[in-house]
């Protein structure tokens, strides 16, 4: 169906969670026993039965017999340095392996987790979900599991990376795989949109995950999925455990796209609806102004006076520096390198606007993404793409999402 997307449903989806210690117990399927008795109703008798039966198993062995632990993984998934180091000088790793049918509840996850944090209490262990992967504090990851009524906070399942890309950030989630769902990606995000658009990811994930749920009543071998999904901002709130009683949303669509390679990974990949028909970094900023609403902005009025000149010199002679520092690499992720450019109109009253530069192979041109709305210019919004003429930018910074400039900016410094 062209208003569909067809999904396979796995038959079992599996969860590994390993405690590294050095002070493992003597009996380790009576330590996870007790571990199992320690977890609130109804995860208690859940996972009792699960240790009784074979969809949840506890083994124990000495690190030389183990796996190696996924470490470069562990770090940039913000493993500390002492933590890596405890890794490094345990003795023995206790697995706590789950299977179960896939969509909700997943309670591979939880009763495998729940066994797992328990051990790491009881023998001083460091506990690593291997999905992730991901190194977590045992009371967190207790912290993590189901309320009485089965509530979770999803983006304690579900994270949001993201890595930088030729003309903007790739974002994926990692954790819907724990559901037997494929994960998610968006493609060229703008910079400027990081931080919200993580919460809209999330926000697009637990309504993914909730039609999931439904589709997979009966145990299908395949679903069809709705590729056009309404995502709420109560969505995204309960991600985050909250409650948003606000009718706040937006439609996104999900297109299936295939592994590159044998081996590789399937992606829904959220991309706007079939009749939108402007870019995709409006589509973006749409979204996440729908859902969010519209980011704080003001436009700020200054005199072409001696300062000003002066400030808009200093940034000029230092531009052909930070075209050199872009083009070398050296301003990368999670700083990026934003000019601040005139749009047409008369010189004195000109409006300036700041772009991301996503591309500068001709010193006189550069590719860039509005990083906000124009007053004076109405094709240009936050997320359009831009290309911006060298001689009218009057200002650049590195910028960093969060923290804003945090080297450049002369001209900003006399607005502040």
């Amino acid at each position: 169906m062209d208003d569909a997307v067809t999904l396979s449903v796995p038959e079992l989806v599996e969860a590994t969670y390993v405690v590294v210690t050095s002070h493992p117990p003597v009996d380790v399927q009576a330590a996870a026993r007790d571990a199992a008795r320690r977890l609130p109703e109804p995860l208690r008798v859940g996972a009792l039965r699960m240790l009784a039966g074979p969809l949840l198993s506890v083994t124990r062995s000495a690190v030389v017999d183990a796996p190696a632990l996924p470490v470069p993984f562990l770090e940039v998934f913000g493993a500390s340095a002492a933590q890596l180091r405890d890794l490094a000088a345990a003795t023995h790793v206790v697995v706590c392996q789950a299977v179960f049918r896939p969509g909700w509840p997943p309670a591979h996850e939880w009763h495998a987790r729940g066994v797992a944090a328990g051990l790491a209490q009881l023998t001083g262990g460091t506990l690593v979900d291997m999905f992730t992967p991901q190194i977590l504090g045992p009371a967190a990851a207790v912290g993590s599991l189901p309320d009485a009524d089965g509530r979770i906070v999803l983006v304690r399942w579900v994270l949001v990376p993201q890595s930088p890309g030729a003309r903007g950030l790739w974002m994926t989630t990692k954790g819907l795989e724990r559901f037997g769902l494929p994960e998610l990606q968006v493609l060229d995000v703008p910079p400027a949109l990081a931080t919200a658009w993580t919460r809209v990811m999330s926000g697009v994930a637990a309504a993914l995950v909730r039609e999931w749920a439904r589709a997979l009543r009966g145990e299908p071998s395949f679903v069809e999925l709705p590729c056009r999904l309404v995502v709420t901002a109560a969505d995204v709130a309960r991600a985050y455990g909250h409650e948003d009683g606000t009718d706040r949303r937006a439609e996104v669509r999900l297109r299936l796209d295939p592994p590159d390679r044998f081996d590789g990974q399937a992606f829904l990949t959220v991309v706007p609806p079939a009749a939108y028909g402007r870019s995709g970094g409006e589509f973006l900023a749409s979204v996440s102004a729908a859902l969010l609403g519209d980011p704080a902005t003001a436009v700020r009025r200054a005199p072409r006076d001696a300062r000003m000149d002066a400030a808009i010199a200093a940034a000029r002679a230092a531009l052909p520096q930070a075209r050199a520092r872009f083009l070398g690499g050296t301003i990368a992720a999670p700083s990026h390198l934003i000019v601040k450019h005139g749009l047409a109109g008369h010189a004195t009253q000109r409006e300036y606007v700041w772009s991301t530069v996503t591309g500068w192979p001709d010193p006189s041109r550069i590719a860039g993404v509005s990083m906000s709305d124009a007053e004076t210019d109405p094709a240009v919004r936050a997320g359009t793409p831009t290309t911006v003429d060298a001689a009218t930018v009057v200002d650049w910074g590195v910028w960093v999402d969060g923290r804003g400039i945090i080297e450049g900016g002369w001209t900003n410094k006399l607005l502040s």
